[in-house]
């Protein structure tokens, strides 16, 4: 260890133990605990002390029971601690004891009694009972708890010892005695060594409590030497940060960071209690004290500008580490350093001298300085052992004035160092002095310059600024030119005004000729759903009609929005029972409510409600606003109507009437809620959306309410649902004699009609795959493909791709705009899926431009058919991929005896080839099957089947036999083997089987094949 930084880095208790044992050439020296533990015959008095009040008062603390022997039990018996309890059979032994001179029967845990009289000086008086252990324990006074250091436990794992460095027990006794004190003390592991056992000593309670503050603050000073070690880091390490090649600087502060570090460890050391925690601080203390002495060495050899004696800073580091490893396998308190470490260093040092004395003779700046405070450094051992026991005779028993000289003296070298430092800042400030001079001297020649470069500058200025008035002009100009264009931008706004006019009068107009048309189709199909007797008939009929009124029904949402624009429409209110009439629109939806079993109800409040309203706009106001409910619920959710009436002061004839809908539908998002109102605006505008909409249904219902001078509102939250709030100013009305005006409604939800059964294709016939969300259109493409296709349906674009990879059809027809996963989404699934690559596709959708039909074939789609469509022209189109498909299949099953062309294959090509070259893997192993290559592929045994089915017309088993005898012949043909071999090198067990497949596939004996080759060669 290194003797020049340990005085720096412990109190002064360990610095007197380490000076001897240095003086005494490394000999450790270890305090002697009491006299060996003996047995010895019990008396009644053997274990009795008398504490006089001139003991307890002297100038030395009086160790209570001094040479006697305790009361001893091993373990913890029965009533150790009481008075009552008879001890004279107990064994006599020694508090105190070394480890493994432990009395007889310890095993970790031991109790100790003891008994003491007192003078009567001492009687009433505060008194207290300092402690000095490595364990922990439990102190009964005549019976009653004193107090508890630690836990004890049963083992080492559960016991916490501590060293009650800084703690006392007082007490105060009025009767002389005897008094019983008892101790239960646990110590079970060896650290800290060499103690085992317990000391006590007793003193009055305020001469304890006065030395225990000021062993506090004796500590506390190593906290000097750590603060100002860290800032001298600190500082060099900023210099060196500043001029890196300074390494110098680097080395001391890394020397200074290495003993604030352990200066650190003392003060841990001294103020940790806990005896674990208090093995980590001696760890670091050992391992920075011997890092320290490296980094002083290098530091001194870089100041003297000497390489460093690396073999003599091996030695070093090499000692250090089995010094460090002989602590760790035996870790005592003290501080003990082998005598091999302090002269390794002690003769590195002696080989810095001739440098020293070379760099004083040189006059080396600075020289001086580091050679006094290397020798204070290392005299200072010999300086703090007289300083403190000077200072001790002084101020006995207070260390803190020889605390407080060991830490001032650790400091010699770094205050010469800062010294150092000081004179060289003050050389490179005079250097600094003499170039700030020349400095001044080439700024007066920079400022001659200066003077010429503004004038030049000046003169450059002036033209800019003729150049900036010229700009001005052209901008003025501009501004003119602009103010123009912007009269003229006015007149083109006031044109497109009148044509938005115009727009809207021709929209007006076209929409009143839609329904011309409307009703000549509308009257003719009704007329056929009523006569016709063929359910296929009947169902087209009622098709057209349902959609032929829904075109209706949007027409004249679209005629009621332009005529509220213009100001045609008027209110025509009568009177009338308004919970009747909304009773009555709300029962058209009960059948769609029970078919999707969805929970609908309707309150009012009061149950009758005469006003006058009218009757033709309230009714489109509610059935959107139930429309929308509906179509925006899932099923099994819940629709909720409320109609209540609120009366008012005045007008006397008015009352608000509140008509609200609530559903738990999907709700909207908070960033789309004022934009719900807008004409055509719709919550979800994307090709996925679930629900079909024009986005008029609101705007048109917002403004009949606001003609009615009425208001709504609609708050909703996302999955939790949506609510619409109408109120309308109404007046009442006198109770009818007649029943409330009817007015006819278009049934805006129905059941949907009963689907005709149609015959079944033929099992032979291609497999299709029909994904389409419109359950009308899907009823539609059903009566056309059902007699010449085996179908199968799915209702959203991610169910038809589960649908594919599952059963792989032969086609798939799909619709471009779907919720959840679009048609450009599947093509796109499919085609990158090597399980589905090969089936064709063909898009069908109401989008007739070129980008979105470029879209879709380079997504990979085989046909693109736009509605409405030709039955002739869709059936063709799948007519002519089933044939595409089956010359692909005969193109794949040659591709396997031929060579193939040059050029790119194909994904199915690609995929054959895979099969193939894993099929001639396994060529050899006769049990090579179909589980086997639906094993390595990754795919199931069915998909597998019918993408061979779909590829090459062909099952599995019977590409992996055409492999087989295709390799077969080419062996053959090259004379390399006789059949037999040949027939075992392809994965056939038995020759004959061979002799036979291959004749049945090539129409010849495979004996023969030699020679057929030569003659067609």
């Amino acid at each position: 260890m290194l003797r020049l930084v340990a005085p720096m880095l412990m109190n002064i208790r360990c610095f007197a133990f380490i000076l001897c044992s240095c003086l005494l050439s490394g000999l450790a020296a270890r305090a002697t605990p009491d006299p060996t533990t003996a047995v010895v015959s019990a008396s009644p008095d053997s274990a009795l002390v008398q504490l006089t009040a001139k003991q307890v008062y002297a100038a030395t603390m009086q160790r209570l029971g001094g040479t006697r022997r305790w009361r001893y039990q091993p373990g913890q018996p029965v009533g150790w601690a009481s008075p009552a309890t008879h001890d004279l059979d107990w064994l006599l032994a020694s508090t105190g004891f070394l480890m493994g001179e432990a009395p007889p029967g310890w095993r970790g845990t031991g109790c100790f009694r003891l008994r003491f009289t007192l003078d009567s000086a001492l009687l009433g008086r505060p008194l207290g009972l300092h402690i000095r252990q490595d364990g922990a324990s439990e102190v009964y006074l005549d019976g009653h708890l004193l107090g508890r250091y630690g836990t004890i436990g049963t083992s080492a794992r559960t016991t916490r010892g501590i060293r009650p460095r800084y703690r006392l027990l007082p007490f105060m006794l009025h009767t002389p005695g005897p008094h019983l004190l008892a101790i239960r003390y646990a110590k079970f592991e060896d650290w800290p060594l060499p103690y085992g056992g317990i000391a006590v000593w007793v003193a009055p309670a305020e001469r304890l409590l006065a030395e225990r503050v000021r062993q506090a603050r004796s500590d506390t000073l190593s906290l000097i030497a750590v603060t100002s070690a860290g800032l001298l880091a600190l500082l060099h390490f900023c210099l060196y940060g500043f001029y890196c090649t300074r390494r110098v600087n680097l080395y001391f502060g890394l020397y200074m960071a290495a003993v604030a570090g352990t200066y650190l460890m003392v003060f841990l050391r001294a103020t940790f209690m806990d005896t674990a925690a208090r093995w980590w601080p001696q760890l670091g203390f050992q391992v920075g004290s011997s890092l320290s002495s490296g980094l002083l060495l290098v530091f001194l050899y870089a100041m003297c500008h000497v390489r460093p004696p690396w073999i003599w800073l091996g030695l070093l580091a090499l000692t250090s580490v089995g010094h460090v490893a002989w602590w760790l396998a035996a870790p005592t308190d003290n501080a003990q350093v082998p005598s091999l470490v302090w002269a390794v260093f002690l003769l590195a040092v002696l080989n810095l001298v001739p440098a020293l004395i070379r760099a004083w003779r040189q006059r080396q700046p600075g020289s001086g300085l580091l050679i006094v405070g290397t020798l204070g450094t290392l005299l200072m051992p010999f300086v703090a052992s007289p300083a403190f026991h000077i200072v001790h005779q002084w101020d006995s028993p207070d260390f803190l004035a020889a605390q407080l000289t060991i830490q001032l003296c650790g400091l010699v070298l770094p205050l010469c160092m800062s010294v150092y430092l000081a004179r060289d800042f003050a050389a490179t400030y005079r250097n600094l002095e003499a170039q700030l001079r020349q400095v001044e001297q080439l700024s007066a020649q920079n400022l001659a310059q200066e003077i010429e470069r503004r004038q030049l500058i000046s003169a450059q200025n002036e033209q800019l600024e003729a150049m900036v008035q010229e700009r001005t002009e052209e901008i003025s100009q501009q501004n003119h030119t602009l103010t123009a264009q912007r009269d003229e931008i006015s007149t083109q706004a006031e044109q497109l005004r009148a044509l938005d006019q115009e727009k809207t009068r021709f929209f007006t107009n076209i929409t009143h000729e839609f329904r011309t048309p409307l009703t000549l189709m509308l009257g003719p199909v009704a007329q056929i759903a009523t006569d016709t007797r063929e359910p296929a008939t009947r169902q087209h009929a009622e098709l057209v009609q349902r959609n032929a009124q829904r075109l209706l029904h949007l027409i004249n949402q679209l005629l009621d929005l332009s005529r509220l624009e213009a100001g045609q429409q008027v209110l025509q209110a009568t009177p009338g029972e308004l919970v009747g009439f909304v009773r009555g629109l709300l029962s058209s939806f009960e059948s769609l409510a029970q078919l999707r079993g969805m929970h609908y109800t309707f309150e009012a409040a009061p149950p009758v409600l005469h006003v006058t309203f009218d009757a033709d706009k309230l009714e489109k106001v509610v059935v959107n606003l139930l429309s929308n409910a509906f179509k925006f619920t899932p099923d099994a959710g819940h629709v909720t109507v409320y109609c209540h009436a609120e009366a008012v002061a005045e007008p006397a004839n008015l009352t608000w009437v509140e008509l609200s809908v609530r559903d738990t539908g999907r709700g909207i998002a908070p960033a789309q809620l004022p934009h719900v109102f807008d004409r055509f605006y719709q919550a979800d505008s994307s090709h996925t959306r679930e629900q079909e909409g024009t986005g008029i249904g609101l705007a048109l219902t917002k403004e009949l309410v606001e003609l009615h001078g009425g208001t709504i509102t609609l708050t909703s939250e996302v999955e939790r649902g949506t609510t619409v709030v109408v109120r309308l100013p109404l007046s009442w009305a006198p109770a009818p004699t007649a029943e409330a005006p009817i007015v006819e409604r278009v049934p805006v939800a129905a059941t949907p009609p009963a689907e005709p059964k149609l015959a079944p294709a033929p099992s032979e016939a291609p497999l299709l795959l029909l994904i389409e969300d419109n359950k009308d259109v899907r009823a539609y493409l059903r009566t056309i493909l059902a007699a010449d296709y085996q179908l199968l349906e799915a209702e959203n674009g991610a169910a038809g791709v589960a649908v594919a990879v599952a059963q792989l059809p032969d086609l798939v027809l799909t619709d471009a705009m779907m919720p959840r996963l679009d048609g450009y989404g599947v093509c796109r699934a499919l085609k990158q899926d090597e399980r589905t690559s090969h089936i064709p596709i063909v898009l069908l959708t109401a989008k007739t431009d070129l980008p979105s039909k470029l879209q879709g074939l380079n997504l990979g789609a085989d046909a693109y058919l736009t509605k409405p469509f030709l039955r002739e022209e869709l059936l063709a189109q799948l007519r002519n991929l089933v044939r595409g498909r089956q010359q692909l299949q005969e193109a794949y099953r040659r591709s396997v005896a031929e060579p193939s062309l040059a050029g790119p294959p194909s994904r199915e090509q690609a995929f054959l080839k895979k099969v193939q070259e894993l099929i001639e893997q396994f060529l050899d192993d006769e049990t090579l099957s179909v589980e086997t290559l639906s094993r390595e592929l990754g795919l199931s045994r069915t998909q597998l089947h019918r993408k061979f089915k779909a590829l090459t017309d062909q099952a599995p088993g019977d590409f992996i036999r055409l492999v087989r005898l295709q390799r077969a012949h080419e062996l053959l043909a090259l004379r390399t083997a006789t059949v037999a071999e040949v027939a075992y090198q392809v994965g056939y067990s038995n020759p004959a089987n061979f002799s036979t497949a291959f004749s049945r596939h090539f129409g010849y004996a495979p004996s023969t094949t030699p020679r057929l080759n030569k003659v067609s060669s």
